[in-house]
């Protein structure tokens, strides 16, 4: 090998070196937690009715209450739906279109506006052809959570959930 194919096959590894070093950190970076991804992570669980959202709320939304305010919310869709003659799941929305903006109060807390849009999400099924077919109606979405940090995890603060509009 002469010694211009030899620096060739050099940069040609550290290319590929520092791009698979790059491509570590981002992963990495992307792992890190935020308030504005613990409330979009939360507004998702939130209007699919999904259980595991309390998970997401801070102690002093679960401890406030004398009931668990997400089986109350659970509960009211519920009820909702079966006044309307449905079932459950017509009361669950998917998100899309999100955008996220954080205005930090102090270290340990913030403010988080969700805009974006939702579509109903009965079924899972219905829902992808609903995609594919451009199906069912889009409804705008604007809410703002806050956002506090406990034991170095950003968690929801909200003390009442209101059910979603449908």
């Amino acid at each position: 090998m002469t010694n211009t194919q030899k620096s060739n096959v050099l940069v040609l590894v550290l290319a590929i070196l520092l791009a698979v070093f790059l491509q570590v950190m981002f992963v990495f970076a992307d792992q890190m937690d935020t308030p504005n991804r613990a409330a979009a992570k939360f507004a998702k669980a939130y209007y699919a009715l999904d259980p595991s959202m309390g998970a997401l709320l801070c102690n002093e939304a679960k401890e406030n209450e004398e009931t668990d305010i997400v089986d109350e919310l659970l509960s009211k869709a519920s009820e909702e739906a079966r006044v309307r003659g449905f079932d459950k799941g017509y009361m669950r929305s998917k998100l899309v279109h999100l955008e996220t903006y954080t205005h930090y109060t102090d270290k340990d807390s913030a403010t988080v506006r969700i805009t974006g849009a939702r579509k109903r999400m009965i079924h899972p099924v219905f829902t992808w052809v609903a995609q594919i077919f451009l199906l069912g109606e889009s409804y705008p979405l604007d809410q703002t959570f806050k956002v506090v940090r406990e034991q170095d995890r950003w968690k929801v603060c909200e003390t009442e959930l209101a059910l979603p509009a449908v």
